[in-house]
């Protein structure tokens, strides 16, 4: 190999290196957002007292209890 084919080769790894470099520190800093990110609670919708609704009065719902008799 002559130094130009040396110097070439040389400088690919230095490249090659430097984008491995590259895409490690980004997966570390998008991996460091995930874990810092606060996590948002969902509301949770609060039934009043003596809003109980056990079921919805249908057609269908008649005709099974009238089959039940």
């Amino acid at each position: 190999m002559n130094s130009k084919e040396e110097e070439m080769k040389q400088d690919k790894d230095r490249r090659r290196s430097f984008l491995k470099h590259i895409v490690a520190g980004a997966a570390v800093v998008a991996g460091s957002l995930a874990v810092i990110r606060p996590v948002k609670a969902k509301p949770v919708f609060k039934r009043k007292e003596g809003d109980d609704v056990l079921y919805h009065e249908s057609e269908s719902f008649k005709k099974y209890y009238e089959s039940l008799k």
